[in-house]
């Protein structure tokens, strides 16, 4: 029995090596061997029995009647059929064969290809980019450290190839187009990138994509960013820049549906989207969004969205959003909302919300809602929030956390009981307020009100009071249109920080509607003279107009 289970054991242990030995590529598999004069046709034999696989050629297509004489110690079966047939053959891998072709001669360009190695330990460097600086054509390096490009040929002219990797000095390959299989390009440890890639990591992930691809792949092994003049995409990574594109600053970019690059200098139009991991300057428009990872001037349009991760000096338009997450200097214009993460130094206007994260010197103007930490300047819209006003806050409620905040107790001719609150600031602030007659009958007389004000300094505890209001005065339930507005114009007295008293006289207005027969008397308590009365006969309605006056006391 424990035979058996040995030999379970041992082909379950020869399978696994078997399936780990078929995930190495064929032309990656190491071999070493000594060869002396012998044919070409007979060393593949040996080669093919040495590495586990089967060569498949034509005689007559290939030159096997040569003799080859080397010495092969530890060399993947690529560097060893490089050394053999001196860059005329071309190999493709399909199961267990290789296939051996004459490699195609091309007028436009030549294959160049290699493995990229680590100067210090010799082990194979994985994902290095190798790139041609003229046409910008790339390949990152495999598994193994191998890549392999097309370079514009340049008949007798030498041609140059870059080779760069995170943490490594940047390397240049010059050589004429006779050398193309570089067996070893050795790359050095450069401290001073190893230093920057522990001390400044990438702050942003979107910008980094999938890391495993090869335009990432660039992005973290390129430290310098490439310059041109013009470029164009259909979407990104095809186009002009190719999969270089995310290390691309370009002057004009036209990308047909959506476009990526390092930066654009003057000016970007995209069908639908531009995305630029850093500074955009000039002009940038898409028909659908604009994302810019760096700082921003100019002028940004877009059909919906607009997003800077940096600072802004320049104006944002959109259809819908505008987001900058650094400071604004300009204007942000959008149809539905528009936010800013620092401070903004201009315009935010929009139907819906205006946010500012700190500082707003200028005008914040929305239909809803406006909101920042600091204003310096006029908040418009029905709601406003701040937590510190230099200016003024105008709107249906304003709230400002360190701002101007009173509740009042008073009374005036017609309520004896009036509560009001007050929140703003004193260049503008909104007025809540409710007020009731206790009377010995089965239904109270009643008010609720809105009004706006201002609250000017007088003197070092004594300010002036200028305000408009307007109150609903009931008896029971709301049943008709009864509305007292007035105009009041008082004195301020603080007594303390937290207390103070008021009075004043005002002007008042009253429309109500004339069918009805059950309001509530105007005066109780007090018999105001009305100096002015009419009826409207064509639509029932009737208004009157008295002098009066309010009084009471203030807290906090």
């Amino acid at each position: 029995m424990k035979g058996y289970f040995f030999i379970l054991c041992l082909i379950c242990l020869c399978a696994f090596t078997n399936v780990f030995a078929q995930q190495i590529p064929l032309l990656e598999k190491r071999v070493s061997m000594q060869v002396s004069n012998q044919r070409v046709a007979n060393f593949l034999d040996d080669l093919s029995k040495e590495a586990g696989l089967v060569f498949s050629y034509s005689s007559s297509a290939i030159d096997v009647e040569q003799t080859f004489t080397g010495t092969i110690k530890d060399q993947s079966v690529r560097e060893v059929l490089e050394e053999v047939f001196l860059g005329s053959v071309q190999y493709k891998e399909k199961g267990i064969y290789v296939i051996l072709t004459p490699a195609p001669v091309s007028k436009k360009e030549v294959t160049v290809s290699g493995y990229v190695v680590d100067e210090n330990t010799g082990e194979r460097i994985r994902n290095a980019t190798v790139y041609d600086p003229i046409t910008l054509q790339s390949s990152v390096t495999d598994e193994y450290g191998f890549f392999e490009i097309q370079v514009k040929n340049h008949n007798q002219e030498d041609f140059k190839l870059i080779v760069n990797k995170a943490s490594y000095s940047d390397t240049m390959l010059v050589s004429s187009n006779k050398n193309q299989f570089f067996q070893n390009i050795f790359l050095k440890l450069d401290p001073k990138k190893i230093l920057t890639a522990v001390d400044s990591p990438e702050k942003w992930k979107f910008w980094k994509l999938n890391k495993d691809k090869e335009p990432a792949q660039n992005i973290s092994n390129l430290s310098d960013t490439i310059h041109r003049d013009f470029q164009v995409s259909f979407v990104p990574f095809v186009g002009t820049n190719r999969k270089l594109s995310g290390n691309v600053i370009n002057d004009y970019s036209l990308n047909i549906l959506g476009g990526y690059s390092a930066g654009t200098e003057k000016a970007e139009i995209g069908g639908l989207f531009n995305m630029n991991r850093g500074d955009v300057g000039k002009f940038q428009g898409a028909g659908i969004f604009n994302f810019t990872g760096g700082d921003l001037k100019g002028f940004q349009v877009s059909g919906i969205l607009n997003m800077n991760l940096g600072n802004a000096d320049a104006v944002q338009g959109s259809g819908l959003v505008n987001f900058n997450l650094g400071d604004v200097k300009g204007a942000q214009v959008s149809g539905l909302v528009n936010a800013a993460g620092g401070n903004l130094t201009g315009l935010q206007v929009s139907p819906i919300a205006n946010y500012t994260h700190r500082k707003m010197e200028g005008l914040q103007a929305s239909v809803i809602f406006n909101g920042a930490k600091e204003v310096k300047g006029t908040q418009i819209g029905l709601f406003n929030y701040a937590d510190t006003v230099q200016g003024a806050s105008i709107g249906l409620i304003s709230f400002v956390r360190k701002g101007y905040h009173k509740v009042e107790l008073g009374a005036d001719e017609m309520l004896p009981i009036n509560f009001s609150f007050r929140t703003g600031t004193r260049a503008f602030y909104n007025i809540l307020s409710v007020g009731i007659r206790p009377e010995e009958t089965d239904s109270v007389t009643w008010a609720f009100g809105y009004g706006i004000g201002a609250s000017p300094r007088l003197g070092k505890k004594t300010f002036l009071n200028i305000e408009l209001s307007s109150q609903q005065i009931n008896k029971g339930f709301v049943n008709a249109l009864n509305v007292v507005s007035r105009a009041y114009l008082g004195f301020d007295y603080q007594i303390s920080k937290n207390f103070g008293v008021y009075a004043g006289p005002t002007l008042n207005w009253r429309l109500y509607d004339n069918s009805y027969d059950f309001h509530p008397d105007l005066f109780t308590y007090t018999d105001p003279k009305i100096f002015s009365e009419h009826e409207f006969a064509a639509n029932d309605w009737a208004d009157q107009f008295w002098f009066g006056g309010r009084l009471g006391i203030r807290f906090f």
